[in-house]
């Protein structure tokens, strides 16, 4: 039987349905990527941050990222503002989607995160709206439920606190997880980054 046939509660065929369709009927959020580039730096492992060149959050360090295009996948995506922001190229795979209320001022904003692995850093060239591009050692320290992620890069160390939450299998619930000092480190990529961490 061809769907165009078919009908549903209220007597309409597929066709008819989508015709009549409210697509304003949902809010929709805004979709953005995310991509978390680890390299092997000898004495551990460094992490691929941008310094950010616009509100909000301009001067802060964040992952390499940016919105989807309505014509794009989020691969396609990923790959694309990684390469505007840093110049690098390198497969990526999909981590995690952090859909978060609230985690970035201008609205609701859902974003799929992508992880690579190097086996050495690669130097970046800032590009796009990024201020600058550069690698930081990771290192972590817990006291309990709170932990300190601390990210070093020459003269600049970021040292963001937050209060983890675990779900049932012992990951890092990123939605409960809360950012109690970000101290430089833009929306929520702090916790993105322990979660990747913790995740290689």
């Amino acid at each position: 039987m061809s769907n165009q046939n078919i009908l549903d509660a209220n007597g309409l065929t597929e066709e008819e349905f989508l015709k009549a369709y409210d697509r304003t009927k949902y809010d929709r959020p805004s979709y953005t990527v995310d991509n978390l580039l680890f390299a092997d730096c000898g004495d551990g492992l460094a992490v691929l941050m941008i310094r950010r060149g616009s509100h909000p959050d301009m001067g802060q360090w964040a992952l390499p990222g940016g919105f989807v295009n309505c014509d794009e996948c989020a691969e396609c995506a990923a790959a694309r503002e990684l390469k505007e922001e840093t110049g690098i190229e390198v497969a990526t795979e999909q981590l995690i989607t952090v859909s978060t209320p609230n985690r970035d001022p201008r609205g609701w904003t859902v974003s799929t995160c992508f992880m690579g692995l190097l086996s050495e850093p690669e130097q970046p060239n800032a590009g796009d709206d990024a201020l600058e591009a550069r690698w930081f050692n990771v290192d972590y320290i817990a006291s309990g439920d709170v932990y300190k992620l601390i990210l070093k890069s020459d003269e600049i160390k970021i040292a963001s606190e937050f209060k983890v939450v675990r779900n049932d299998a012992g990951k890092i619930d990123i939605n409960r997880t809360e950012i109690l000092a970000p101290d430089g480190i833009a929306f929520d990529h702090a916790k993105i980054i322990l979660y990747a961490v913790e995740s290689l």
